[in-house]
């Protein structure tokens, strides 16, 4: 395999002594990377010594074609220590990092350096002409004098039962965002929202700064951003790396996707029918053994609605799910990186109905469906059977009929709301200000609802998750 020969042609050299930026080059690995590995991920081992005290690890390459300006070549390193994952910087420029006990670049984790062997991964995202690699790596075992930086740990009234208001998917420059920790959560507290979680791309290093800047106004919750080649997928509720390479050592996307939720996390897939490669690399979900597979929440509405997200694709998909029988869940998610000059009104926000302000509660509420996505309007909706029972958006309910009910307020002038029976709007009608709306559905005829609140240019207002009709075991 052509992969296979490119990781043993990678020439390792020893005690070279090569001088970069003043420091030592212990370890030079040199390498040729072709077309045929594109989304590949290829290791190179070396060993640290006992007592090492800094990790200096720098990749440069030489594109060996003129490269089209459209597209550049998307290279990220992924580095291990002897007990697992110590981080990636994804789609970042400069894939140069350093790591002590208590200092590291963004993107990788601080800690001891353990003796042993270690692997630094070349994860090809994109790669548009053939080129030459270079990887030197300096430790050094001398004393270093730097002052530890501690985060204390935050924390937040619970607040008790109500609707809470949110984003769950965001990133900061360590990945590819423009901005650090402490100005997404400024960013958050202008937005007034009630909970914000970190999910930048393979890795957690943001999470222990993010989670020191909680308090009683704002609910800080963690993740990481999946990103795959052949598409990308929000873990939600974890600290912890999670692996993401689906293909390597035969693990495949539903394995991976388990491991997340063993681990007691979400595993939401995100922006499905987003513009994939070459333009933005694995965004778009093609992993056809996942269409859902074991997923059960599914990112509809990601960043601004026109744009290049494709969200009213992701919507229809949604749609094809529930109506294979499939209990799927819908997310908001803004997938902001930095700040958003004249931000548009339409850029939403997950609204949840949860036991408790935690983290915890929050994601149990999303995992029932007890949660609509707005851009401004606010949205109630229930459902009641000819016994009396009661249903919230996310639950299923029995009956042979069942009296949906919607309330909204804030709606605008030239909003239409639109109510969706099994994926066909069976009614539309301009709404503004507050107001009710009431349906009985049958059984015979319906086997789920949800309604939507358009703009008056067909973007997204505010969407509900559905009301199911049946019994549990009517829906995988």
């Amino acid at each position: 395999m052509i992969i296979m020969a490119l990781v043993y042609a990678a020439r390792t050299g020893g005690c070279t002594h090569k001088m970069i930026n003043g420091v030592k080059m212990d370890i030079r690995i040199t390498g040729r990377l072709d077309l045929d590995a594109n989304k590949q991920h290829i290791p190179h081992a070396f060993t640290v010594p006992p007592k090492a005290t800094k990790l200096y690890i720098s990749m440069t390459y030489v594109d060996l074609e003129p490269v089209d300006s459209r597209y550049d070549t998307q290279i990220s390193l992924t580095v291990f220590d002897p007990q697992g994952a110590r981080g990636a910087r994804h789609c970042n420029p400069d894939q140069t990092l350093t790591l002590t006990a208590h200092t590291s670049t963004p993107g990788y984790v601080p800690g001891t350096l353990q003796a042993g062997t270690w692997t630094v991964w070349i994860d090809t995202h994109r790669l548009v002409v053939p080129l030459e690699y270079t990887i030197d790596i300096a430790i050094s075992t001398e004393p270093i004098s730097e002052n530890p930086v501690v985060y204390a740990k935050g924390s937040t009234a619970p607040r008790g039962r109500g609707w809470y208001r949110g984003d769950l998917h965001s990133h900061t420059l360590h990945s590819d965002g423009e901005w650090d920790v402490p100005d997404l959560v400024r960013w958050a507290r202008e937005q007034q929202l009630d909970f914000v979680t970190l999910t930048d791309h393979n890795t957690v290093s943001g999470l222990a700064q993010l989670d020191s800047l909680a308090d009683d106004s704002l609910l800080t919750m963690g993740g990481v951003e999946l990103t795959g080649y052949n598409g990308h997928a929000l873990a939600l509720g974890t600290r912890h790396w999670m692996e993401w390479r689906a293909g390597l050592n035969d693990q495949t996307m539903p394995m991976l996707a388990q491991q997340v939720m063993d681990a007691g996390a979400l595993f939401i897939i995100a922006h499905p029918m987003a513009l994939g490669d070459p333009y933005c690399t694995g965004c778009d979900w093609t992993h056809p053994d996942m269409m859902p597979g074991n997923a059960r929440i599914v990112e509809i509405w990601n960043y601004v609605w026109n744009l290049d997200s494709n969200n009213d694709q992701a919507v229809s998909l949604w749609y094809e799910w529930l109506n294979q029988g499939y209990r799927m869940v819908a997310t908001r998610g803004t997938d902001i990186h930095g700040p958003i000059p004249d931000a548009p009104e339409d850029i939403g926000f997950d609204v949840v109905y949860a036991e408790a302000l935690s983290e915890a509660a929050i994601l149990d509420a999303i995992r029932r469906g007890h949660l609509y996505l707005s851009a401004g309007p606010t949205l109630e909706l229930t459902a009641t059977n000819a016994d009396g029972q009661t249903a919230m958006m996310g639950d299923v309910i029995a009956g042979e009929s069942v009296e949906v009910r919607l309330q909204w307020s804030d709606a605008l002038p030239g909003d239409q709301m639109k109510v969706m029976v099994n994926g066909v709007c069976v009614e539309r009608m301009p709404i503004e200000g507050e107001g009710t709306y009431t349906r009985t559905m049958r059984a015979a005829d319906a086997r789920w609802c949800v309604f939507e609140i358009r703009a008056e240019d067909g973007a997204m207002r505010a969407i509900t998750n559905p009301i199911l009709l049946g019994s549990d075991a009517d829906w995988r």
